[in-house]
């Protein structure tokens, strides 16, 4: 709305008048739900957390109260100062709030990372990095915001710039948003059917006891679908040294930790791709699925492994079942 009198179309004084909703206090809520709904998709809205829209209603019976004195002509001058400071407590609650509400999602954001740093087969994990970013910029518009609320009292200036700024990282929140909420459902899905559908397996290749326990860890707990799988962790589930066990597998299995695994990785992804039930989600949600933490690092083992692309596998193989 504040770009209607920076481009001269009408005044303030008239864009407060006929134009005006006070939705800046509509930013935090919207944050709010957005990243909870996000980080714990089935979580269940509060009363309490329904009362977050609670001040943008106040706000708005004011703003309509403060246009029926306008169509009225109701003509007592403490009427159009009350309101007047109003529309600047506003601004400056609304800017408080939104600044609040930033720095206590990105501790949730923070939270929620350290709840998922072990790894749960029954909890799908995302990873949040850009949340955080995101989160932390809009902070810093709001900074930014604050400033030029402190400035505009004093001299009044515009908030044009910082408008368009924010209403930018809005719509890239939202896309990267409905972008990673697809992500997630194809997720859901594809594991909804990982048991009844997909097994790994491989044979003992070797009697070695630790090898043998490793490949328990594989094939039976499933552990190459953690993304955060490390040489360090197996090696003290197995209670072996990760020099020993690396050398164990070099020797053993004439590879290394990283191929080994995502070998695994690579055949479960394999499995989805050749199976017509998957054809519907997309390759990024597949790669993560089986145990990759991240679509790069997904194509770069499969190529790897299979001399094709995930895309040209999954085309080449899908294509053999409609012929068969």
């Amino acid at each position: 709305m504040h770009f209607i009198p920076d481009v001269s179309l009408i005044t303030l004084t008239e864009m407060y008048k006929y134009v005006y909703i006070p939705l800046a206090a509509l930013f935090p809520p919207f944050y709010y739900f957005y990243v909870i709904n996000f980080l714990y998709p089935n979580h269940k809205t509060t009363i309490k957390e329904k009362l977050l829209f609670l001040p943008f209603v106040v706000f708005l019976i004011l703003n309509i109260a403060w246009r029926i004195g306008i169509l009225i002509n109701y003509e007592k001058e403490s009427f159009y100062t009350f309101f007047g400071n109003v529309l600047n407590f506003i601004e400056i609650f609304s800017n408080v709030f939104t600044i609040v509400m930033l720095i206590y999602l990105l501790k949730k954001s923070f939270d929620y990372e350290k709840q998922h740093k072990s790894f749960n087969i029954n909890t799908i994990y995302n990873r949040i990095n850009w949340l955080k970013i995101t989160l932390f910029i809009l902070l810093t518009i709001s900074f930014l915001w604050s400033y030029l609320v402190y400035k505009n009292l004093a001299y009044g200036i515009s908030f044009y710039s910082l408008w368009i700024c924010m209403s930018a990282v809005i719509y890239w929140l939202g896309y990267l948003g409905i972008y990673k909420f697809g992500i997630i459902e194809d997720r859901k899905n594809i594991r909804l059917h990982h048991n009844s559908h997909i097994t790994s397996s491989k044979e003992n290749i070797t009697k070695n006891k630790h090898i043998i326990a490793l490949e328990q860890l594989l094939n039976v707990d499933n552990i190459y679908l953690d993304p955060n799988l490390t040489l360090d962790s197996v090696s003290n589930a197995l209670n072996v040294s990760s020099g020993h066990l690396s050398r164990i597998i070099k020797t053993e299995l004439n590879t290394n930790f990283n191929d080994y695994i995502n070998s695994y990785r690579v055949n479960q992804a394999k499995a989805y791709l050749k199976n017509p039930e998957f054809s519907k989600y997309t390759i990024t949600a597949i790669g993560l699925e089986a145990g990759f933490n991240s679509k790069s690092a997904f194509y770069s083992a499969f190529k790897k492994a299979t001399d094709k692309t995930p895309s040209a596998f999954k085309k080449m193989t899908l294509n053999q079942v409609k012929i068969a």
